[in-house]
């Protein structure tokens, strides 16, 4: 799934010019930074402070795993040299439905939201996705994230209640199962 360091596309974004390029294990704290900013700010209605806080350490495992992952590509979009957004697309078996293809993770640092990054990541990895077969794809988003699945919806994806998951049991917190249909794979 991997293609190499070059880049995806340069657009602009208001003032400044952000490049979208695919990431390198190099790309691990940067990514994980912007999750955690992301989450702390995006989530902090969703999750109690019963529910621990991620750490910019485990963050940073979990993208060196991804970037590591042969199943797995990581697109990251950077201004100026700073990395503000990343995703993680591939396949997952785990996670997905049996033929699905996977969006794991999307985010963009706050200060940066609103400015069409999500949506250039997002874009980009649904479109690899289907040039590498997939005829459909799934993803796991936080219940209470109104905005991500606004967004999400927009794109066309569809919420499936009756797919439910957590990973913080006995807190009330799931995630609901979204999938996109992309058609007949080329």
């Amino acid at each position: 799934m991997r293609n190499g360091p070059a880049p995806f596309s340069v657009s602009s974004s208001g003032e400044a010019e952000v490049r979208f390029r695919v990431g390198t294990p190099a790309d691990a704290p940067a990514a994980a930074e912007v999750q955690l900013e992301s989450a702390l700010t995006g989530f902090a209605h969703i999750f109690p402070d019963s529910v621990a806080k991620p750490t910019l350490e485990d963050l940073t495992a979990e993208w060196a795993q991804l970037l590591a992952n042969p199943y797995q590509t990581v697109g990251v979009a950077e201004v100026d040299g700073l990395i503000v957004g990343a995703v993680s697309f591939g396949t997952d078996s785990e996670l997905t439905p049996e033929g699905y293809g996977h969006l794991g993770r999307l985010y963009v640092r706050p200060e940066y939201s609103a400015r069409g990054i999500g949506r250039e990541l997002h874009d980009m990895a649904v479109t690899r996705l289907r040039s590498a077969g997939h005829g459909a794809v799934w993803l796991w988003v936080l219940e209470g994230n109104t905005r991500a699945r606004a967004m999400y919806e927009r794109r066309g994806w569809v919420a499936r209640p009756d797919r439910r998951r957590t990973d913080w049991p006995g807190s009330g917190i799931f995630e609901l199962g979204y999938a996109l249909e992309l058609g007949d794979p080329e």
